[in-house]
Parts: structure tokens; sequence; C-alpha cells
């Protein structure tokens, strides 16, 4: 029956090939339906073997599919959700005016989420009047990002050209692209920075991004301090789940692609739109960009060209300049925070330290950051990659905290001595310190409240197994971690986060404890 069913299948798709054929362009050339093996002996007889590719472009829908030019495969972005059935294909080939295509391997035959998962090539034979060459079509569970460029890619920009593919939309834009992050500077899988534009000059331009929403820009997360590609992706969704709505700095959408680059597969990654400070300011209000400034820690090796000022508890670790409205007077706000930890130790100082914290400290939002860095055991998120938002009211200077770039979690840190997942808290000294002397009398009241509350709503075990067990399947179930890690890794693995979950669990137990010494 289930041979029935496929021939029946193969037979509706031939059929809507061959209108398809007839509908379109002869300068885009339709893959046909598969020929018979006695076809294809009577072209390669009457022809020669290419010593190139007749084809080096394919489109699905009308968009450009990923192309892998070193193994000569293309990639056709399907989606997860098929089953044993295939989704209706428009395959062409623009500007390939001379060229006949069609299929030498019948996929319909096989099941469409196996085809999928297993990474299955299929042959397609593309021919003139007197030559003839093999490509292999993949078809791919995940969008398909392609980036070309004329120029070798650095930390400044150049322009080039993305396009965007996947079932439930597409994008071709103009763009500007450089290499971004600090992590991936040293590997060979790089990550990036698209910003699109128009006109001439380059002028910023809004695209419409499936699945990340109106953006002028997204990046391209490499996860090379990962190879489970899942932490960032994690710390964004719980950090939604904990989060105000639309508040300045907030959460992050994400979503898996498989990107190529200049017609080579640079492996799966995380696309979601990049903060700009401009745009989040603007959430508190159309006069907070001259009133708030911004900064972020960071660590001094990976300093860019932002003006700094050196943090003064940690050799290397540096404030970078986001935002400031006053040309001069641009670290003014950070000098209350500096101060902060910067005043020594003893009675009258913490006494001192308290009422300074509470004149300045938004408590909500520094408890709330905190909490989130314990939970997640995010090593690298206090020195580095934190955002301070000093926002003005009236006058009145308050400090919120936001986080960035989330690698480095969720048990990545592990204790040097033994191995083991670390489970103590992790240093961020202001929060540390205002909890340790209950400054206003109501830190650790409220410190035990918001870890009630997130603990029974998101800071589960259950909680975290459902995310990690989300991602799995889409980079198992699309065929994208297998080719990842040959790509990478010389060999194939499937995806795994079950380390994630393992240190979720105790580490939230963990916590229990170390809390619980703080409830008043």
């Amino acid at each position: 029956m289930k041979r029935l069913g496929l021939l029946m299948l193969a037979m509706t798709m031939t059929a809507l090939l061959v209108c398809t054929v007839a509908l379109f362009s002869p300068y885009a050339p339709v893959v046909g339906p598969v020929l018979e093996m006695e076809d294809i002996w009577a072209i390669e007889d009457a022809r020669e073997e290419s010593a190139t590719p007749l084809v080096t472009c394919l489109e699905s829908n009308g968009m450009r599919l990923g192309y892998d030019a070193q193994e000569n495969t293309f990639y056709c972005p399907i989606g997860l959700d098929n089953g044993e059935a295939w989704p209706e294909l428009h395959l062409t080939a623009p500007g390939a005016a001379d060229v006949r295509l069609a299929f030498a391997d019948d996929y319909a035959y096989d099941w469409c989420e196996d085809a999928v998962s297993e990474g299955t090539a299929y042959q397609v034979i593309t021919y003139t009047k007197t030559e003839f060459f093999y490509t292999q079509i993949v078809f791919t569970g995940l969008p398909v990002v392609t980036l070309t460029t004329d120029a070798e890619l650095d930390y400044t920009d150049a322009g080039a050209q993305m396009t965007f593919a996947s079932p439930d939309g597409g994008l071709a834009a103009k763009a500007t692209a450089h290499l971004r992050g600090a992590g991936s500077r040293f590997s060979e899988k790089k990550s990036y920075r698209i910003n699109f534009v128009h006109g001439q000059k380059n002028s910023s331009a809004i695209a419409e991004v499936p699945g990340i929403g109106r953006t002028d820009d997204v990046i391209l997360l490499a996860g090379v301090m990962d190879d489970t590609l899942m932490r960032d992706r994690l710390s964004w969704d719980v950090y939604a789940m904990i989060a105000e709505e639309d508040e300045p700095y907030g959460p992050r959408t994400t979503q898996y692609v498989e990107l190529f680059v200049n017609d080579r597969y640079a492996g799966c990654y995380i696309m979601m739109e990049p903060v700009d400070d401009g745009e989040e300011l603007l959430k508190r209000g159309s006069g907070a960009p001259g009133t708030d400034s911004v900064y972020r820690s960071a660590q001094i090796d990976y300093a860019g060209d932002r003006p700094y000022v050196e943090n003064p508890m940690r050799e290397g670790s540096i404030y970078e300049l986001y935002h400031a409205p006053a040309a001069g007077h641009e670290f003014d706000a950070l000098a209350p925070y500096l101060q902060l930890e910067q005043m020594g130790r003893g009675e009258a100082e913490d006494a001192a330290f308290a009422r300074l914290a509470m004149d300045v400290i938004d408590v909500e939002s520094l408890l709330r950051y905190d909490l989130f860095v314990q939970a997640g055991g995010m090593s690298d998120n206090v020195y580095n990659n934190m955002y301070i938002i000093a926002q003005r009211d009236g006058g009145r200077l308050t400090y919120r905290f936001a986080p960035w770039d989330m690698d480095l979690t969720w048990g990545r840190f592990k204790d040097g001595d033994s191995g083991d997942f670390y489970h103590g808290l992790f240093s961020f000294e202001v929060a540390q310190r205002m909890i340790e002397t209950d400054a206003g009398g109501v830190t650790r009241e409220r410190l035990s409240q918001m870890w009630a509350q997130m603990r029974e709503n998101v800071f589960r075990e259950d909680v975290i197994e459902r995310l990690v067990d989300g991602y799995t399947r889409e980079l198992d179930a699309s065929g994208a971690y297998r080719r990842e890690t040959l790509r990478w890794r010389g060999e194939e693995y499937a995806a795994d986060g079950y380390e994630i979950v393992a240190f979720a669990g105790e580490h939230f137990a963990a916590l229990d404890a170390i809390f619980a010494a703080y409830a008043p």
C-alpha cells in the first residue's frame, strides 16, 4: 500500500512539474520529473561530460537555494513537519537558458522526514545539446541563508547580497556584512553581522526577515564556545519568561539557520536581531536617548573602537560606552556605579554602600539579573556581556541590567579541580553585597520572593528539558547538526543537550540551599 501511495504521489508531482515547465520562462528552466534510466543513458551516450558544473544557481519557489560549490550540492529548505509526504516543489535554474534539468533519483520513494533528517542527496542531471553534468540536492528542515560578497570579510563593512529562504517566506536584500564576536575571532568558523541597505550610499534599510520580523540588521552566531548550539537560545528563551514585556534591552528572538558564504557551506548558526541602542532607549519614550546612558562590561582583549573605562575591581575588565547623551561627559552616568564597586568594607562603609545602592540601583532589575545569572551558571555575564543602563528621570539616576552573548552558560563552566559542574555563586559584587548587607532592609526578602516565584514557574528541570528537547529535534530532524559536526569536527554527531538538563536539575537544587540562607 505504501508503494502504491508513493507511486501516486510521484505521478502527481510529475504532472505538476510538467505544468510548471510550460509556465516558466525558458531563461529559468525547471528541474523536470524523474527520467527513466534508459533516457539518462541516452543523454550520456549522446554528450560529453562537462569539466565544470552547468548550473550553479537553483531557486525554490523563487528563492535561492544554498550551494556548496566544493561538493557541488544544493540545499533546499522544506521545513520539519512534512511527515512522509513531500511538499510541492518548484525548482528553477535562473539564467541557464540552454540547460535542461531533471531528477535522476526519485526522492518521492522515500519518506520526506527520513530524507531530511538523514541528509539524503538526490542526483539531478543537467545537460545541453553537447554536454551533461550531475549535481545533487539535499533537503533541509531549517531556513537557508546565503551571503555573497566580492570582498574578504573582516571586521569592517563590505558590500554583500543576502538571501533567506524558508517554507514560510523568503528575502533577497542588498546588505553590508562584517565579522563579529570575541570567541569566534580565533576560530575558523566565524560569526557575522549583516546590515540591510539600499541605494548607492548604502543607507540603512528595513527588511522583513521570516522568524525574526522587521529589522535593519541580523547577526549569525557561530556558537564556537558551545558544541551543543543550544545554550544561547536557551538563555534567551528563559530570559523571555522573566523579563518585562517590551522592556529596553529585553529578550531577542532566535532561530537556527544553515549558512552558505560565497558558495561554501559554513554550518548551522543561530540567527537573531542585535541590540540597537537608539531603538531600545526609545522604548522608554522619545526623550530617553537624550537622558540615558548605556555601558557594557567587556574584556579589554576584545575591546573594539568604543571608548571605555577600566573596571577598578577586576584587571582586564572594562566598561565600554554604547550610548551617552552628552559629548565630553560620556562616563559621568557610570561614576556612582564605579563608586559602589570601590567602597571599602566595615560597618560604616557597608552602611554608606547600602545608602548609595538603594539610591541608584533598581533593586528589582538587579535581583532579577542576579538570579538569572546564578540560575543559568553564567560565568561570562558579569565582567563580560552585561549591559548597565543608566536611566534618568527628573534628574534621578537609576541603574538597570540586561544580558548579552550567553554561550558560556548552563554547565559550560566546570570546577577547575574536579571537572564537575560548578554549583556555587558567580561573582556579581554589587548584587552580592546588597544581599549580604540587606540593603534598605528589603533586599533579602525581595530576593527570596523572586526566587520562589521563578523557581515555581521557570527554573524547573522539566521546563529546561522541554526547551532543550525542542532544540534537539530542530537540529537532528533538519539534518543540520550532522552537517555542522561533519564540517567543523570531521565526524557526524547527533545533537545532545543532556548535560544542560542534568546541570539545571542539580544547580537549581544547590541554589535553593544557598538562597535559603538569605531568607529573612
